[in-house]
């Protein structure tokens, strides 16, 4: 392709051209904008969120699988954070994800600081939606963020969020909050010599 072309063929498909194209459209053929995870501020009410009744958590090629009511069982935080698309409050309960890492063999100690530090939590959720944490991040003798899998949302099952969502207090929007967690992967970066 000639360089003019690609350069046009790029400027086609930019958001800033896409943009100009839809508001170009007559009013019946405009789709409406798309709505991820969450309601807007526009009040738009957010898809249908795929449940998950269990997340495997994926360390060292081992998976692991807790329940929901298994996750019950571990230790329980209650974190209230501003959902962005809402702009209201929303009080969260669930375990925090370092303890359900422990649980699939991540447990923290002098001993895997540095293997913690190397590490990329992968949170997918059952709709194939991803996000991404540090190891350090998730564990709290690194961060006071302290990211939990939300499975009670204002102490009722967190249906809206797909049963189990992974939630964290300190990001200053929902977009990484994943709706119907089924997978924590632990991704870890050997380091270069």
């Amino acid at each position: 392709m000639k360089p003019s072309t690609t350069a046009a063929v790029l400027f086609l498909l930019s958001p800033m051209a896409m943009r100009a194209q839809t508001d170009a459209a007559p009013p019946e053929t405009k789709a409406p904008a798309p709505v991820r995870h969450g309601s807007d501020m526009a009040g738009r009410v957010k898809p249908d969120v795929k449940p998950s009744s269990s997340v495997t958590v994926v360390y060292r090629g081992v998976s692991t699988v807790l329940t929901v009511g298994e996750l019950i069982k571990l230790p329980q935080v209650k974190v209230t954070v501003r959902d962005g698309h809402t702009n209201k409050d929303v009080e969260f309960t669930g375990p925090l994800v370092s303890d359900v890492l422990a649980k699939g063999g991540l447990v923290a100690s002098p001993e895997t600081h540095s293997l913690i530090l190397h590490s990329t939590v992968v949170a997918t959720g059952a709709d194939g939606f991803y996000a991404l944490y540090s190891g350090g991040e998730v564990e709290p003798e690194f961060s006071s963020a302290k990211p939990i899998l939300a499975i009670m949302r204002f102490e009722l099952p967190n249906t809206e969020g797909g049963m189990i969502e992974i939630v964290d207090p300190q990001d200053a929007s929902p977009s990484r909050w994943v709706n119907g967690v089924t997978t924590l992967s632990v991704m870890t970066l050997a380091q270069s010599k």
